[in-house]
């Protein structure tokens, strides 16, 4: 077939075959031209037509055993796709006894996967596919309280994330019940002196906080890690003051500045104890907030250019690569935001494409919405299974664990790889839509909050005179220094964004 010099791996009607040409033809059936059925190609006529085994003689050798589809058999003359189901089925009942009726939705799940290999060397290989068969066999049932009483580890995530995209369990807020039962495991194991204290500050600050965010949807994990690293410094704090042989209400103010001064680290997570149990008058002790630092990473208007246009037009980039990178840099969304985007958040019409965030609605400039209507027709899963339409949410970046988006993490980490940071991209962005529009505007149309964009306001502001001095500045060679960013609405990405945004709409 391929003429080169290999090993014969089989001899067909039509000769000997190498290992690579025999996969080929194997997973690629064609039309046979004897009697026009798909099928393996194994002979060939004097014409030069290819013809499949069965007109060849050896069509049983091309054909599964079980349901008489031509796949390539993979194990005692069976498919693929008939060789996982058994092997689920085998999985997941007990011994001699028939499936629980309740698990039958795991069986369609993993059995329809549409790689069926990968689910094959899944169940021979995985822990998690152990675990599965364990708790299959349990006669209390499957439970969210059943995997809550295991190690946290991925497999117990997969498995979980696995039930809730096929139905067997609800869905919930892992980040919010994570975080309550590790609050739950360390305020347990934390001597009887300090339970008391961090019992009510985790629930009458973090946990409370957290309940009140994971009802509007906004509870992430980077929330979840904040409220774990508040709580963790305020323990090594009331552990500290028991060296001292200190209580809370005994500790004075130089006893908390001699502490920072051992770990000036901790004092950012510090500030949320310490206002705590001012309020609660616990302790005389007061730490300002640390001031958010101003921005300083930012991209010059030539480099933004080459970035946006290496989104757009880059057809070497990942998809998913093209269209985070290109939402960062128009709209300066972070990439958490991103990664929980679902395909109903694209809607398109006569007058163009649209974005849903949060409450607001943008135009999406049209290369970029033809990249996410190619993502939608054609999603990168990195799942082996694929949720139950009924449960699926349909993540545009769906993760590996079923039913769950891509990690923030994952994200930025693949945008690092091909040269697009996200911190500069965002901080410029960010700078040319508060120069474009008001800060309400951007509040309400991107969903940030008006705080955030308030405090960028009053950044521009405070430095306009300092960017008009250096703008107008000599140099030491006579000329006029100019601004890096370019004059007002003149940047690149501001000359998109005014020629997208038609009249009268409040787009950015």
């Amino acid at each position: 077939m391929c003429e080169d010099f290999r090993p014969v791996h089989v001899t067909w009607p039509l000769g000997p075959v190498c290992g690579r040409c025999y996969a080929h033809r194997r997973t690629h059936p064609g039309p046979c031209t004897s009697c026009g059925r798909p099928g393996t190609l194994v002979g060939r006529t004097e014409t030069g037509g290819e013809v499949c085994g069965i007109c060849c003689g050896i069509g049983t050798v091309f054909t599964c055993t079980n349901c008489g589809s031509i796949n390539e058999p993979y194990a005692e003359g069976r498919c693929t796709r008939c060789v996982l189901k058994a092997r689920v089925l085998a999985l997941l009942s007990e011994e001699a006894g028939p499936l629980n009726p309740r698990l039958q939705p795991v069986v369609d799940c993993l059995a329809g996967a549409t790689h069926p290999k990968s689910v094959i060397h899944w169940l021979n290989g995985s822990t998690a596919a152990r675990l599965l068969t364990r708790l299959a066999a349990t006669p209390s049932g499957l439970t969210h309280e059943l995997l809550d009483a295991l190690p946290q580890e991925p497999r117990t995530r997969y498995i979980r994330g696995l039930l809730v995209s096929v139905g067997i369990l609800p869905d919930r807020n892992e980040n919010l019940t994570q975080t309550e039962l590790w609050v739950a495991r360390t305020v347990a194991a934390l001597p009887a002196g300090r339970r008391g204290v961090i019992h009510a500050f985790a629930d009458w600050h973090a946990l409370r906080t957290a309940r009140r965010q994971a009802a509007r949807g906004r509870y992430t994990s980077g929330s979840a890690s904040q409220d774990r690293t508040e709580i963790l410094r305020a323990i090594d704090f009331l552990h500290w003051l028991d060296t001292q042989d200190l209580t809370l209400s005994r500790a004075r103010q130089a006893d908390l500045e001699r502490w920072l001064d051992q770990a000036p680290g901790h004092r950012r997570g510090l500030v949320a104890l310490i206002r705590w149990a001012h309020l609660r008058k616990l302790a005389d002790l007061t730490l300002p907030a640390p001031r958010s630092g101003l921005p300083q990473h930012f991209l010059d208007n030539a480099e933004m250019h080459t970035q946006l246009r290496r989104c757009m037009a880059e057809t070497t980039l990942p998809l998913e690569v093209r269209i985070t990178g290109a939402l960062v840099r128009l709209y300066a969304l972070p990439v958490s935001r991103i990664a929980a985007l679902i395909a109903d958040d694209f809607a398109q019409d006569e007058t163009g494409a649209y974005l849903t965030l949060g409450t607001g609605i943008v135009l999406l400039q049209p290369r970029l919405a033809g990249l996410v209507q190619d993502l939608i027709a054609q999603p990168h899963r990195l799942a082996a299974v694929t949720p139950s339409p009924a449960h699926n949410p349909g993540y545009l970046f769906s993760g590996k664990v079923p039913g769950q988006p891509r990690s923030s993490s994952a994200l930025r980490a693949q945008l690092s790889r091909h040269g697009l940071l996200t911190l500069a991209a965002r901080n410029t962005a960010m700078i040319i839509m508060i120069t474009d529009m008001p800060p309400q505007v951007v509040s309400d149309l991107l969903g940030f909050s008006p705080s955030t964009t308030t405090q960028w306001a009053t950044y521009l502001q405070d430095s306009w005179a300092d960017y008009l001095a250096a703008r107008h500045a000599p140099t030491a060679d006579g000329r006029t220094r100019a601004c890096p960013m370019g004059p007002r609405r003149t940047g690149f990405v501001g000359q998109e964004r005014e020629r997208l945004s038609p009249k009268g709409r409040n787009t950015p």
